[in-house]
């Protein structure tokens, strides 16, 4: 296929040892969205690439493909779709700011990318639910139809918005509603798992149950008490203040001040629930 907007079909080799990494990452639609330096890879592989086939077997998805890589060895054969709007669209969005990619800790099995999400008055709705897991704020809704789905997917790990670093789903949804009404825009650096194992681990954190404050209810006998309590109260009960530096009734005299006299010993006796031992005197 030669068609600007399908792309180019061809096929390259990697010498690859066995347990070496390949250094190239694709997301779930075996796209490479990372390669790098050093490795394999550079060279042969390009951000944008769709990885079709390895040693001639059809993938079927990123986890599929890990698999296979593990049998490559010594050779690598990856027949791979090149070029293409849909190439240059995933180049443009996993370019991240050198700046933003330090916050960045990269892991195995995953592929980050710069999600952008732009809002207008009367256009789609945000529909986003995002959760707290471990220090990190994962997706665990996104409604189709609105913002968050066009560039987001259940069991994104924020990392960012816009350059400031998230761990908690309130202080995020506070910059993303504010980015939103301010700007229109926002862009968060995404870790999107795409092996197996990832989908997997963030599968069991999204069904996790987080823990909620702790809530005792009273018995009924007790609720039953102060409700009669309650009730047993004046409609506007006026509580008077009372004061331990002047006599009930008296009016309060002006510039009154209290002072703490410093006595000469520097020991104070602490007080004690165990009757009948000897308590040590502290240095103040």
């Amino acid at each position: 296929m030669t068609s600007a907007t399908a792309g180019k079909e061809m096929e390259i080799e990697i010498l690859i040892e066995e347990g070496e990494p390949l250094g190239a990452t694709p997301n779930d639609k075996l796209t490479i969205t990372k390669v790098q330096e050093g490795t394999v890879a550079e060279g042969h592989l390009q951000v944008g690439d769709q990885i079709l086939k390895l040693n001639g077997f059809p993938l079927n998805n990123a986890n599929d493909f890990f698999r296979r890589l593990r049998f490559a060895p010594p050779v690598a054969r990856l027949t791979i779709l090149r070029g293409g709007e849909k190439a240059r669209e995933l180049a443009t969005r996993v370019h991240i700011p050198a700046d933003r990619e330090k916050l960045i800790q990269r892991r195995d099995g995953y592929a980050y990318e710069l999600a952008k999400l732009n809002w207008a008055p009367g256009g789609p709705k945000l529909g986003l639910g995002i959760k707290h897991y471990q220090n990190r704020v994962l997706v665990s809704r996104a409604d189709p139809g609105s913002l968050a789905a066009a560039c987001l997917q259940i069991g994104d790990h924020l990392i960012d918005i816009d350059g400031t670093p998230v761990t908690d789903k309130d202080v995020a949804r506070d910059l993303l509603l504010k980015a939103l009404q301010t700007k229109g825009e926002v862009a968060s650096v995404i870790e999107r798992p795409v092996s197996g194992e990832a989908k997997h681990w963030i599968q069991q954190a999204l069904a996790t149950q987080t823990a909620a404050p702790p809530s005792v209810q009273m018995n009924s006998d007790v609720r039953a008490i102060a409700a009669r309590q309650r009730a047993a109260l004046p409609a506007k009960a006026t509580i008077v203040p009372k004061s331990i530096l002047i006599k009930p009734g008296a009016a309060p005299p002006k510039n009154r001040r209290v002072v703490v006299a410093e006595k000469t010993n520097k020991e104070h006796m602490i007080a004690s629930d165990n009757e009948g031992r000897n308590l040590r005197s502290v240095r103040k």
